[in-house]
């Protein structure tokens, strides 16, 4: 269904422009030898906070150590939007830690599909690599986040690191949000002592002796004595420490994701962590384990000032709430839904429906980090026809509502075609039967960007196939407009 009548919109055309301004240093072959750059510094008024700081201002004390922040993402939409409202946060934060900041530096170093600039690269400083291609990723279970390592290697292969002079670095990801200025907290080496790199300490990454026949594959001598339940981000770490390691990371990444022991004995999805852990350990690089992030969800038990415990908030569990205020529950999707993963394909929206008033105030502050960020760029944050913080929540119709809703009973029982194509059918209980699967249909909760479906008016939602939409119908010419979630591409049903 993807292909029927569908057009190249916003998205595409916001990245062909980029490219366009850059194709000088595509031309040159940048990207092949180096990377290309970008010299984005941040859109609407958040812009004015971006400007280079001093690393050896001489009113600022003797003991500061300037720090680089790398931030680490690829060519996506996912990551692009992720990456603006993270860069945002960063130059908020570093603007209120004064002149004498140790947060100095800022570059995204970011994978992309020949290493082409991407959408998002007027508004941060970037340079691009060529991401792993597709034939490579499908050899380790298409995990996307080997991208990481490679990023990290090619950036000191390519020559790009010469830009960072600072001797720290800060390696971050795209779903952090900094809560308050960053220290450095990495330890420099004294003469009894080596340096000692500063990292979070993850519950999930603490090795055992059953854990010794998987380090093995990449450290042969080693075991899980000593190891430390690191991860490769956030860590702060001295630049030539990182281009040490980087390459025994990757590579370590690429074993324990090509045999199947691994997977059995750790999260596969932690195997590129266990990478880095193991990498660390072989070379000696020892590691301050600090409580640098915090990742709550709507059952945390946060308390107002939760943030100045912590530097970074990691979004990286969804937030699902019932519009009553109690959590929704367990690996399932909210009537009130805060989760990257719904923007995929597409900008999260402005002005997103607050949380409701007896969420928790980690979830207050998320909310507000984001629509802050999305506020501030302006004009320059794409279009988008993605919901906001409501109507992701997709159960299927109940009897109940279908008799309360005018169109839902005059939808159910009949059958359309879908751009020409038959047959797609409106069960009871909200079931749907379509040439592609099984799905849901139900009543379309206050959907953004289409105002034919604002009360009175009522729309549909179409789920099917992973992918989410919203139809607007007129009964009297037996026809339906549907809109695809995310990216806006519509396509027109008939009735049979």
């Amino acid at each position: 269904p993807a292909a029927a009548g569908h057009a190249c919109r916003q998205g595409c055309l916001a990245a062909a422009a980029v490219q366009q301004r850059l194709l000088a240093c595509m031309r040159a072959g940048v990207s092949r030898k180096r990377g290309c750059l970008g010299s984005g510094g941040g859109g609407g008024a958040g812009g004015r906070l971006h400007r280079e700081i001093s690393l050896d201002n001489p009113a600022c004390p003797k003991t500061r150590r300037p720090f680089h922040t790398l931030l680490t993402g690829q060519g996506t939409t996912y990551n692009g939007w992720q990456s603006r409202i993270m860069y945002y946060h960063w130059r908020k934060q570093r603007a209120a830690d004064g002149e004498c900041t140790e947060m100095t530096g800022f570059t995204r170093v970011c994978a992309s599909e020949g290493g082409l600039p991407d959408a998002a690269a007027p508004y941060i400083p970037s340079v691009f690599v060529p991401s792993l291609t597709p034939e490579v990723l499908a050899k380790y279970g298409h995990f996307g986040v080997l991208n990481r390592p490679h990023s990290v290697v090619e950036f000191f292969r390519r020559g790009l690191a010469d830009r960072v002079k600072e001797k720290y670095v800060l390696v971050a990801e795209t779903d952090h949000v900094l809560t308050k200025p960053m220290p450095n907290l990495a330890t420099d080496a004294t003469a009894d002592s080596p340096p000692l790199a500063a990292a979070h300490g993850f519950g999930y990454m603490h090795a055992s002796s059953g854990h010794n026949s998987v380090i093995q594959y990449c450290w042969p001598q080693g075991d899980f004595k000593s190891l430390q339940a690191v991860g490769p981000s956030p860590l702060i770490i001295e630049k030539e420490l990182l281009r040490k390691v980087a390459p025994l990371w990757l590579n370590c990444s690429y074993i324990l994701r090509g045999r199947p022991e691994p997977a059995h004995r750790i999260q596969d999805w932690v195997l590129e962590m266990w990478g880095y852990s193991i990498a660390a350990a072989s070379l000696g690089i020892r590691h301050s384990v600090k409580g640098m992030q915090i990742e709550p969800n709507a059952y945390a038990g946060t308390k107002d000032g939760f943030e100045k415990g912590y530097q970074i908030f990691h979004y990286t569990y969804g937030i699902e709430y019932r519009l009553n205020g109690s959590p929704q529950g367990f690996n399932t999707i909210g009537e009130w839904s805060l989760d990257k993963r719904h923007y995929g394909g597409a900008y999260p929206p402005p002005n997103l429906d607050p949380p409701p008033k007896q969420a928790n105030p980690s979830t207050k502050w998320l909310h507000a980090a984001w629509n802050e960020a999305i506020t501030e760029a302006g004009d320059t944050w794409p279009a988008t026809n993605a919901m906001g913080t409501i109507g992701w929540r997709r159960e299927g119709a109940t009897a109940d509502e279908i008799q309360k809703s005018a169109l839902a009973s005059a939808v159910v029982g009949s059958h359309w075609t879908w751009a020409g194509i038959k047959t797609l059918s409106f069960l009871p209980a909200g079931a749907l039967k379509t040439p592609w699967g099984v799905g849901k249909w139900g009543i379309a909760l206050r959907p953004k960007g289409l105002p034919a479906c604002a009360p009175p008016g009522e729309c549909l939602y179409i789920d099917f196939s992973g992918a989410a939409h919203h139809a607007s119908f007129d009964l009297s010419a037996g026809t339906f407009l549907s809109t695809r979630v995310g990216d806006g591409e519509e396509v027109i049903g008939k009735r049979l």
